[in-house]
């Protein structure tokens, strides 16, 4: 959501100084009351009309005490998985991978994982589905 343009914001509170109502202001400026009311709240506030959007947003999890820590098990134990590595923090492993990417690390993949293909029990390949035909043949040795 985009914040109020300042010229908007010193009509709104000249708009107030006028003497007009917050529905009042609301309704000509076409906002909602509770955001003319924040414009007014926030010049009180702070002294300023300059909208406050550097601290928007999801705070980080990874402080720079975590980032130091985090830093020092992965130089303890290069070859830790994200699991082994969020132990410690108390975190899952997403969380574990979004911060090593923050860091420029990667992580180690579980060696079940690192197969391109599945292992195959036998040995061999075996049929899918039967022979062009509609039905499956047996092999009877004899030709004809």
């Amino acid at each position: 959501m985009k914040a109020i343009p300042v010229p908007v914001r010193e009509r709104i509170l000249h708009l107030y100084d006028q003497g007009k109502s917050t529905c009042e202001i609301a309704t000509s400026l076409d906002y909602c009351v509770a955001a003319v009311r924040r414009v007014r709240q926030h010049f009180q506030a702070r002294g300023t009309l300059d909208p406050q959007t550097h601290r928007c947003g999801r705070k980080t999890l990874l402080t720079p005490r975590r980032r130091e820590r985090l830093q020092r098990l992965v130089a303890e134990q290069p070859d830790a998985t994200l699991a082994e590595l969020g132990a410690p923090f108390k975190r899952p492993t997403s969380t574990m991978d979004l911060w090593l990417k923050r860091l420029g690390l990667s992580s180690k993949k579980n060696a079940v994982r690192r197969r391109a293909v599945a292992a195959r029990r036998g040995g061999t390949k075996k049929a899918v589905a039967p022979a062009a035909g509609g039905r499956a043949r047996r092999a009877t040795g004899v030709l004809g």
